[in-house]
């Protein structure tokens, strides 16, 4: 279990990864030095990672950086060896302010939420889509959620297109959210991926 710090909103957090994942340093300072000695220590574990070495400690690098850059409180990842490459993948938390207006006390404090989060059809099998749920995290309660298949843009004009999952949890008391957002390029392996990070997510704990 991987223990996040406490958060300004007077809560902290926990949340599970395998053991085959680990934590990423986001901080400038130490993250160049950090992500060398995961690749490493990654290598040393899957030898057959080893012409990959500088590509993992790379996407190690601007995993760390673009967590940063975006405000997050927490960030693991995933290297995996496959047939053409590396499998990566990654989970994200981030501490977001709650929808203006929003009554902290409210049972139901997912209707806020919902609205913000856009369903997309594809147009066909190579186009983008996106479907928006509402679930309950066991410890955590109600939840909203968007997944699917989406170009982002970690990099200006450089679009990527990844399986992504994002889930919004109020947290009790305070007009604040968690957001844990999981993403891996390999759209190919979409649905598997999806199973990974609900059950990822759903080890997330309030503390």
């Amino acid at each position: 279990m991987s223990g996040g710090p406490a958060l300004d909103a007077g809560v902290g957090f926990s949340l599970r990864v395998p053991p085959n994942w680990f934590e990423l340093d986001v901080h400038p300072a130490t993250r160049d030095a950090s992500a060398r000695q995961t690749a490493r220590q990654r290598v040393a574990q899957v030898p057959e990672l080893q012409t990959r070495r500088s590509e993992i400690t790379k996407l190690l690098r601007d995993q760390a950086a673009a967590a940063w850059d975006a405000g997050a409180v927490y960030c693991a990842g995933m290297i995996e060896p496959v047939l053409d490459g590396v499998l990566p993948a990654t989970v994200t938390v981030f501490l977001l302010p709650g929808p203006l207006g929003a009554n902290s006390d409210e049972p139901d404090r997912i209707e806020a939420l919902l609205p913000a989060l856009t369903p997309k059809e594809a147009r066909d099998e190579n186009d983008t889509w996106t479907r928006v749920q509402a679930l309950t995290i066991e410890g955590c309660g109600q939840a909203a959620r968007s997944y699917g298949v989406e170009d982002v843009e970690p990099e200006p004009g450089k679009p990527i297109r990844v399986a992504q999952m994002q889930t919004f949890i109020p947290i009790p008391r305070v007009n604040r959210v968690l957001l844990v957002s999981c993403s891996s390029p390999a759209i190919a392996l979409a649905e598997g991926l999806f199973d990974l990070f609900d059950a990822l997510t759903g080890t997330l704990r309030l503390a």
